[in-house]
């Protein structure tokens, strides 16, 4: 008797394991990609910003470079 109730109590033991297991990679499969795209948008981001900020900067140095050209020939 007793070995057919914990017979009993290992499968449901077992079912639990497996259930929440599956519960667990279920989730990390569904919501750890979406965490993933956020960060890769905002390295993308981040990169296109730092860009644009080193085009100003060049721009700004070259514009400041004709300028200061002009006045030493003026």
């Amino acid at each position: 008797m007793w070995y057919w109730i914990s017979m009993a109590a290992g499968i449901y033991m077992l079912f639990i394991i497996l259930e929440e297991s599956v519960c667990y990679f279920w989730n990390r499969y569904v919501y750890e990609p979406k965490e993933r795209k956020a960060r890769r948008w905002k390295n993308i981001i981040l990169g296109i910003a730092f860009i644009i900020q080193l085009h100003i900067i060049e721009i700004r140095r070259k514009h400041t470079q004709k300028g200061s050209l002009g006045k030493q020939s003026a």
